[in-house]
């Protein structure tokens, strides 16, 4: 029975990635590595998809997360929505989701709704008698 070409190569790791070896290809490990897209280029992206990390980057700093974390989690939810950069071909590519918005909304106001009533009412007498000391000035 024949071999499959390239089949007496063994699939080893590289450095950088877990595809076939350099020289699987007949290459230098260099000019292999250059094939591949750079990490970290957002030139794929769509201008919607840039303005929404932006978006989200300025949520997690304004938290005080530091900015090039705040970057990191921005692209990682544009990623998981919208399934990564555009795609070519006409009306390729999947429908985007609000998985990581809805979350959020579920997350935000749980602590709040396991308190006792009485205490969320305090918290609010509290909060409106601040709001007006500082109005006055």
């Amino acid at each position: 029975m024949a071999e499959k070409p390239g089949a007496s190569h063994k699939r080893i790791r590289c450095r950088e990635t877990y595809d076939l070896s350099a020289r699987c290809f007949g290459s230098t490990t260099k000019s292999f590595r250059r094939l591949r897209m750079p990490r970290g280029d957002k030139s794929s992206y769509s201008d919607k998809q840039k303005r929404k990390a932006e978006h989200i980057e300025e949520g997690y700093e304004k938290r005080g997360v530091k900015k090039s974390e705040a970057e990191r989690r921005a692209w990682a939810t544009v990623n998981k929505e919208s399934g990564g950069g555009k795609k070519s071909g006409s009306g390729r590519g999947k429908k985007g989701t609000h998985v990581s918005s809805k979350r959020g909304g579920r997350i935000g106001g749980r602590a709040a709704a396991s308190r006792p009533a009485a205490a969320r009412s305090a918290s609010a007498r509290k909060a409106a008698a601040t709001r007006r000391r500082r109005a006055v000035r």
